[in-house]
């Protein structure tokens, strides 16, 4: 077994076409955080992985500042297309994650939204990693937060370089 990759996506820059790709390449799930989206590619790409017959599960924020009314929507949406759909719990003042699980093997955690103005007119990062450990981890705390229970980091290092 050959050593995590670790990718690194600038914005502006690298676009959503990387966040397309891994959609795109799923081969049986997709998992994905949302605070702030308007990006339709990244919508479209999800309802089309559900006619692939991909599972695909989407926690949305349960608020956010002045787009409650778009997250609403785009829910809809989502659950139209075949998405399952959950809510951030409102115990937390803001829920503000942003990540890309890929078939529990690739994980995508992003400083940027899912959003025109963060991926074409912010500086902003995301890592692109396979390490199994941090997909774990993550896929640990996407469960937890899709069923609205505490989450406990497995390890006080988890996150620091292999």
């Amino acid at each position: 077994m050959g050593k995590p990759v670790v990718k690194c996506l600038v914005q502006p820059g690298d676009g959503v076409m990387p966040l397309i790709k891994g959609i795109n390449e799923a081969r049986k799930s997709v998992e994905i955080v949302i605070f702030r989206f308007n990006r339709s590619e990244v919508e479209k790409a999800l309802a089309a992985a559900v006619t692939r017959g991909i599972h695909v599960h989407a926690l949305i924020a349960s608020t956010n500042r002045g787009g409650v009314q778009n997250l609403r929507d785009l829910e809809m949406r989502l659950l139209a297309a075949g998405v399952r759909v959950s809510r951030t719990n409102d115990d937390l003042v803001r829920y503000h994650g942003k990540l890309m699980i890929v078939d529990r093997k690739v994980l995508y955690l992003l400083a940027f939204n899912f959003t025109y103005l963060d991926m074409e007119r912010s500086r902003s990062f995301a890592i692109i990693t396979d390490n199994k450990k941090h997909v774990e981890e993550a896929g640990k705390l996407f469960d937890a937060d899709t069923k609205r229970q505490p989450y406990t980091a497995g390890s006080a290092t988890l996150w620091s370089a292999p």
